[in-house]
Formats: C-alpha cells, sequence, structure tokens
C-alpha cells in the first residue's frame, strides 16, 4: 500500500501524493463494497425512508393491500409531481412495485411499513 507523506515546513504543510496508476484507479472504481457496506448503506436508505413524512402517509396509504396511483395521490394529498419522485425514491429502493396498475409493496415495503408507528 502507498504512502502518503506530509512535510512540515515553515508552518506550511505540504503532501506528497503517490502517483496512482490507472490500473489501480481503475481497481478502486470497480470495486463492490463489502458485506458490511452494503448493510450500513441499506440501513442509511431505510432512515431516509422513514423520515420523510411523506415517505411515511405513502407506504401507510399502499399497507399490505396496495392502491391505485390515483387513489394514493388522493389519499396522501400531494401533487403529482411530488408523488412521482417518492414513487420512483420506492422503486429504486426496491420497497414498491406496479402490479396490474396497483402500487405494491415488497418485502423490504412491508418492512418500512412495520416501522412505521401506528
Amino acid at each position: 500500500m502507498s504512502r502518503v507523506l506530509l512535510l512540515l515546513q515553515d508552518n506550511i504543510v505540504i503532501v506528497i501524493m503517490p502517483e496512482i496508476s490507472d490500473d489501480d484507479l481503475e481497481a478502486m472504481l470497480e470495486r463492490k463494497p463489502t458485506v458490511r457496506e452494503a448493510k450500513v448503506d441499506d440501513h442509511a436508505l431505510m432512515v431516509k425512508a422513514l423520515e420523510h413524512p411523506v415517505r411515511r402517509k405513502i407506504i401507510k396509504t399502499i399497507g399490505i393491500f396496495g392502491k391505485t396511483k390515483d387513489k394514493l395521490r388522493k389519499e396522501v394529498g400531494v401533487d403529482e409531481a411530488m408523488l412521482n419522485f417518492q414513487i420512483d425514491f420506492f422503486i429504486k429502493g426496491n420497497y414498491l412495485k406496479i402490479e396490474e396498475g396497483n402500487y405494491r409493496l415488497t418485502d423490504r415495503g412491508l418492512v418500512l411499513l412495520s416501522n412505521i408507528p401506528k
């Protein structure tokens, strides 16, 4: 592993960075997260989903039975742009899926639902 050299000269810190080869840079960019990093990221995404009041209301409104887009928008009381933005967040996070024109919670979405106080 390369080292960083710090020099102090006349109260100025000089940082000497080793060169990173193209192969090393490519390997760093292609590295997959560790299991621990993936779990931390997953937990952070769940917290982000649960801390937003509109997102909590969407999850509670969909519930275990699902909702159509029109019913969901009316019951949550948001405009279409806001609903679309939140729905995209849930779909990308694998919390929500669309089945036969209805929004339904995935298993991960049901975990969110179970963590929302009644």
